[in-house]
């Protein structure tokens, strides 16, 4: 059986009509800056200007509950976030997170726990917060966790200045990050699979890159794949241009595709690579020996995809 997002319950063209709804609800204040990727918001009534976003764990942290991976969970809360940060050329630093609960108990403690002392090792701190205790909401297994991630612009990506034949380069992903898991858990039920037995640790937390923050004067794009996958990500920071790529799956993708026909994966997961550069192809011994990251294409006029 081949499966799709959709068949787990997720709509994404559902998803994105909503958001063009308040996109175009909106009516910005001058002191918002332009930025066209949407990854954050920069807020321009300080020097520096703030950057700001807010982000979840999705449905991955039903299985961080039911496996106890808190560690995990706390740093998929602040990748999200932090991810999405950098793209703007923002550098993390403050962090609010929303706690909603059945009632607080132990695993509350540990998530906390983990949370702080994730955002410590990144350079960033705890500063507010809000748990709610909602037993008419949340049952008394299950929780959800809300982060809001406050940054200072470094500078501003100059994605207008993006032309063909500059080249993409892809920073490897530690897994699915956490994007796409209504589909994983779908499969993992529908198939009976004991994610333990797996060749490869399914709930890894989703990588953060705070290795970019060195390279912001190196590029001109920074893609974040998340939602959507590594088409929507492309599309976030080429817009109107095509891009000649080639992709080598790593396990965890070779493990997916035995359910998912490869349209529905390059639309929903990152394909092996978690975050996306572009820049001019001068620019790329340096990046590559900061990031650790390969070309993997070059912006063009043809969209061409090559899977290996």
């Amino acid at each position: 059986m081949s499966y799709t997002y959709l068949q787990s319950g997720v709509d994404v063209v559902r998803n994105d009509e909503f958001t063009d709804y308040i996109k175009h609800s909106l009516k910005f204040p001058e002191w918002v800056i332009k930025e066209p990727t949407g990854y954050a918001t920069i807020l321009n009534f300080t020097n520096p200007p703030i950057v700001l976003t807010a982000d979840g764990v999705g449905s991955k942290l039903l299985l961080h509950i039911e496996h106890g991976r808190w560690e995990d969970a706390a740093q998929d809360l602040i990748a999200m976030n932090y991810n999405d940060i950098i793209c703007v050329g923002g550098r993390p630093k403050a962090f609010v997170d929303y706690l909603g609960v059945n009632h607080i108990n132990k695993v509350h403690y540990e998530f906390i726990g983990a949370l702080i002392k994730k955002l410590e090792y990144y350079e960033m701190s705890l500063v507010a917060g809000e748990t709610a205790e909602i037993p008419s909401i949340y049952t008394e297994k299950d929780w959800d966790v809300a982060g809001f991630c406050i940054g200072t612009l470094e500078r501003k990506i100059p994605v207008d200045s993006i032309n063909y034949g500059d080249i993409i380069i892809g920073l490897p992903a530690s897994g699915f990050h956490s994007n796409g898991w209504s589909l994983i858990r779908k499969i993992i039920t529908d198939e009976r699979i004991d994610i333990n037995t797996l060749d490869f640790d399914l709930l890894q937390g989703t990588k953060i890159y705070n290795n970019v923050l060195k390279v912001f004067e190196h590029v001109k794009g920074i893609a974040h794949v998340t939602g959507g996958g590594i088409l929507r990500a492309l599309k976030r920071v080429l817009r109107d241009k095509g891009w000649d790529i080639h992709i080598e799956l790593p396990d965890y993708m070779k493990w997916i595709l035995q359910y998912v026909e490869m349209e529905e994966a390059m639309k929903t997961f990152n394909m092996g690579y978690g975050m996306i550069l572009i820049a001019e192809p001068s620019r790329f011994d340096e990046i590559i020996r900061i990031t650790g990251g390969d070309i993997i294409g070059k912006v063009s006029n043809n969209t061409i995809i090559v899977v290996e």
